[in-house]
């Protein structure tokens, strides 16, 4: 990989209880060149609703339906376009499936981050964090789409849940150290932003070290708090490298050509003196032709 491209380290953690109890789903695709140029690298993370039976498949169908369909789009099609077209595409699919189901569905919530040269692009639907930390800051990316049905939390917005898809998007301008954190909604009322970065800078070296030292604690407290503590997801992605900025380009022509204006007619001027004698010697003419005829008579 070249000093031109984008560069990414990422680490992961993830636990449940049993294949049949889990039901989050999250994947880093970070391809090489030419396509991470064109296309960038992804991160993203899905967690289907709970009491499922059909949570583990909504939430994996999610992840590896859109990395697939995303990294295959035309290279004409930019990012935004690009997964637009497949979160659509895929969202209609989940759809179609769940109406044909008597028990379990394919609804599951997803966030997707693309980093793309210098620019990050967050597409959300549902419930799962998206957290940036820069500079000692943590701040999240996202708005969560949740409602209160009998006591439980659901998501109001996810695939699968409507014909229709409402897609948050959200563009970012990227910098070398920002470091992102996705997770499930099961973090957020377990650990606090503040743990987040005191555990995340304990162990700044290897990202795969601080997930698991966010699963470990995130586990704690749950258990203390009596707190289901089965299923827990976290993925860290940091830029190592951006690649240089871009200088505007001009084109050649517009420096060095001057377009010739087209050359206008001259008009053609007569001298006030020429004008006046061609008047004398009509008007003499004219008198001569009169004297003429009355001679004449």
């Amino acid at each position: 990989m070249s000093d031109s491209s984008l560069r990414v380290s990422y680490g992961q953690a993830y636990l449940a209880q049993d294949r049949q109890s889990a039901r989050s789903a999250m994947t880093v695709c970070d391809p090489e060149d030419p396509r991470l140029a064109i296309k960038g690298m992804a991160a993203v993370v899905a967690d289907s609703i709970w009491r499922n039976s059909l949570a583990k498949q909504a939430g994996e169908t999610c992840v590896r339906g859109f990395i697939a369909d995303y990294f295959a789009t035309p290279d004409q099609w930019d990012v935004k376009y690009s997964a637009n077209r497949v979160l659509c595409a895929l969202n209609t699919w989940l759809y179609s499936q769940s109406r044909t189901l008597v028990k379990g569905s394919y609804i599951s919530s997803m966030s997707a981050l693309i980093l793309q040269g210098r620019q990050g692009h967050l597409f959300h639907m549902g419930d799962t964090l998206v957290y940036r930390l820069r500079a000692g800051d943590t701040e999240l990316l996202n708005r969560e789409h949740t409602t209160f049905l009998g006591g439980y939390r659901y998501p109001s917005r996810a695939l699968g849940m409507d014909p229709s898809l409402d897609i948050d998007y959200l563009n970012l301008s990227l910098r070398v150290g920002d470091l992102f954190l996705l997770t499930t909604q099961a973090s957020k009322g377990t650990l606090m932003p503040s743990e987040l970065m005191q555990v995340i800078h304990q162990h700044q070296g290897d990202l795969n070290a601080s997930c698991d030292a966010l699963l470990q604690l995130a586990r704690e407290k749950a258990s203390r708090r009596g707190y289901s503590n089965a299923n827990f997801c976290f993925q860290l992605v940091r830029i190592e490298h951006l690649p240089p900025v871009e200088a505007p380009s001009v084109p050649v022509e517009s420096a060095h050509t001057v377009v010739a204006e087209p050359e206008q007619e001259k008009p053609v001027l007569v001298s006030v003196r020429h004008l006046w004698l061609w008047r004398s010697i009509t008007l003499l003419l004219l008198i001569l032709l009169v004297v003429s005829w009355f001679a004449g008579r």
